[in-house]
């Protein structure tokens, strides 16, 4: 944990920013900065008025590319994010365009409007300074802190897989209209630098090999040898990617994992969506498995106990299955779009054929998720952007035992070559991956 960029992870935002000109960030370099740029903006002044002069402005950011302020007066509170010019981890060494603020604006206000009650409201965007104004969320924390703290949120499942259904069926052929569709997916296809990154990130560096690669060494060099040079892991993985690619099933959040979540015991809301991207429904739920997994197998090393381990495998298989019942519920009421319309079908010789067709869309979409589960175990263990649940702990051997077993769990799911057939099938592979 010495290289560049866990360095990058524990600097501050003033060590970084102090290394940049005040161009660099638009001149929203501290919080008086950002006051003056408030003020200057009457979309966002409105909302502090008077109040905006004893405002207290922190940043709060801890991400890989942006920096997120907290805004706060007696009546008022709100989040805004801003992107430079570069990302976050780099310290302004990578270079990156400003206009992903606007696809996340974008996606955050469509997602808005199909699951309303699970992604906040955004107030304000403003592109030539690369601001984003939206609600901020309170109290709500972290979904991955909480975790990692034992708490436990029974609600989850039921929110996370409502709002799985609601963006992933009503942006995809079955609810839009082939030109809306066409559309979208054009104008989500510019979003070139952040999807270059996921497809770098989480499909090339960490099965090809990278500079920027690290593992807990010398305990897990030989597994990453062995993947590295398997041909059927190999040939998996970059079908995957090559679906990632090629297909636009739906409008992806792109970044779905736990800490793009915050919650509390009854509430849950998604924010972060600037990956956002048309591509198969099985990546955001795979990618969002694939994270709960990993809080599955470190848990014991936070001091988690078995009950709390099996809540986390009940959370996924509950989270499948209702994303399941959900999509089904669109699929009978809402399915007006470019394919398999229901007034084409509503002849009851057809109803038949049509249920067997969903049947089976939903088990390759099962299959996806499956697959994209496992490269993000596995990306997140040996690529370059880890998660905290291991991190955190220090004690090599302790944390490499763990991560040999989520590493073999993921492996096995990759060179499988039979379908998963039913969540529990893979659940019951993770808890025996943690007997051996």
């Amino acid at each position: 944990m010495s290289d560049l960029l866990w360095i990058a992870f524990e600097r501050t935002y003033r060590d970084i920013m102090t290394q940049f000109s005040p161009q660099d960030n638009n001149g929203v370099s501290n919080s008086e900065g950002l006051r003056g740029h408030i003020a200057a903006q009457p979309d966002l002044l409105v909302h502090f008025g008077a109040d905006l002069d004893v405002a207290e402005i922190s940043e709060i950011g801890d991400g890989n590319l942006n920096f997120i302020f907290h805004v706060r007066t007696p009546k008022v509170q709100m989040a805004i994010k801003h992107a430079p010019s570069w990302s976050r981890i780099s310290r302004g060494t990578r270079a990156l365009t400003r206009d992903r603020l606007g696809f996340e604006a974008r996606a955050l206000r469509l997602f808005r409007e199909l699951a309303p009650l699970h992604v906040p409201t955004v107030y304000t965007y403003d592109a030539d300074a690369s601001m984003l104004a939206m609600e901020f969320i309170t109290p709500h924390e972290i979904l991955r802190k909480g975790l990692m703290a034992g708490q436990e949120y029974p609600d989850f499942a039921d929110h996370i897989s409502t709002y799985l259904a609601n963006c992933l069926f009503n942006t995809s052929d079955f609810a839009l209209k082939p030109s809306d569709k066409r559309q979208l997916v054009a104008e989500f296809s510019r979003n070139v630098e952040l999807c270059e990154i996921t497809e770098r990130l989480v499909f090339t560096d960490a099965f090809v090999g990278s500079d920027d690669n690290r593992w807990t060494r010398p305990q897990l060099d030989a597994a990453v040898v062995r993947i590295q040079s398997d041909p059927i892991v190999r040939m998996r993985v970059e079908q995957l990617k090559l679906d990632f690619l090629t297909r636009t099933d739906a409008l992806l959040h792109g970044d779905l994992h736990t800490g793009s979540i915050m919650a509390t015991s009854d509430e849950t809301f998604v924010i972060d969506p600037e990956f956002a991207v048309f591509g198969p429904m099985g990546f955001d739920i795979g990618m969002m498995i694939g994270n709960l997994l990993l809080g599955f197998f470190i848990l014991p090393a936070h001091g988690g106990s078995d009950a709390q381990r099996e809540n986390i495998l009940n959370t996924i298989e509950t989270l499948w299955e209702g994303f399941v019942q959900k999509f089904a519920t669109h699929w009978q009421k809402n399915r007006d779009g470019g394919v398999f319309a229901y007034a084409n079908f509503a002849a009851p010789v057809l109803s038949g054929a049509t249920d067997a067709f969903l049947h089976s869309y939903l088990a390759r979409v099962l299959d996806d998720a499956v697959g994209y589960a496992a490269v993000e175990v596995v990306r997140r263990l040996i690529g370059r952007a880890h998660v905290p649940e291991f991190d955190a702990i220090k004690d090599d051997d302790l944390r490499a035992r763990h991560e040999a077993q989520a590493f073999q769990f993921a492996y096995n799911l990759l060179r499988s070559e039979e379908n998963i057939n039913a969540i529990g099938q893979m659940t019951a592979q993770a808890r025996a991956a943690c007997t051996v």
